[in-house]
């Protein structure tokens, strides 16, 4: 089965994509929402988003990536618990990595800072100066359903050894670093993603499924 025809199983959630004004009738700057749910657990979501090292393997237009520096530190964030909504501190996971994007003619290096607060919320920013982007953003959330009596399977097409589901939402902002890299990769960057929730889903249904 496709991805694409994975995610018309699930449903396809909420998307929209914003282009911002435009330069010489073209953008620079664009942003994307998109949501959906996964028939797998906030844990295992978790651990396919977070495993950039593996993200060549799936990830749309991605031809390399490679952990360069992976730490912890200890910051006070707003709990996700209903019955304590203060900060609190955490251990958040600190991943910095470089990714190749590929999309002909070119093959394009940046450094990406990954922010991990497990299990629930990534937050990945280009580091600024990159050659092909002026700045970047994406944001992953999750919100894990545990299933009540009588309901019914997210998709009965997907089978997976998880009881829970998950509501995965995902943003991305991004400005081009100049007119050359927003000409030749405009519309390569909005298929992306576009396809960028169904590759997520289809490594959970890989790496999990029955």
């Amino acid at each position: 089965m496709t991805l694409a025809g994975l995610r018309r199983l699930v449903g396809t959630g909420a998307r929209t994509f914003f282009t911002l004004p435009t330069l010489g009738g073209l953008s620079l700057q664009k942003q994307y929402r998109d949501s959906l749910v996964f028939p797998f657990s906030c844990e295992q979501v978790f651990q396919v988003v977070s495993d950039v090292d593996r993200y060549c393997e799936f990830v749309p237009m991605c031809v390399g990536s490679k952990v360069l520096r992976d730490s912890l530190r200890t910051d006070r964030v707003l709990s996700m618990k209903p019955e304590t909504q203060r900060a609190e501190p955490i251990s958040r996971r600190c991943v910095q990595a470089e990714l190749v994007v590929g999309y002909p003619p070119f093959n394009e290096r940046y450094t990406s800072n990954v922010e991990l607060d497990h299990p629930w919320r990534i937050v990945a920013t280009a580091t600024p100066g990159g050659a092909m982007f002026k700045h970047m953003r994406t944001v992953w959330e999750f919100v894990e359903k545990r299933p009540k009596q009588g309901d019914a399977p997210v998709s009965p097409f997907i089978l997976s050894t998880s009881s829970a589901s998950t509501l995965v939402s995902f943003s991305i902002e991004f400005e081009f670093a100049s007119l050359v890299h927003a000409h030749t990769a405009s519309l390569v960057f909005d298929q992306m993603a576009k396809r960028n929730l169904a590759a997520y889903l289809g490594r959970c249904q890989q790496l999990y499924g029955k």
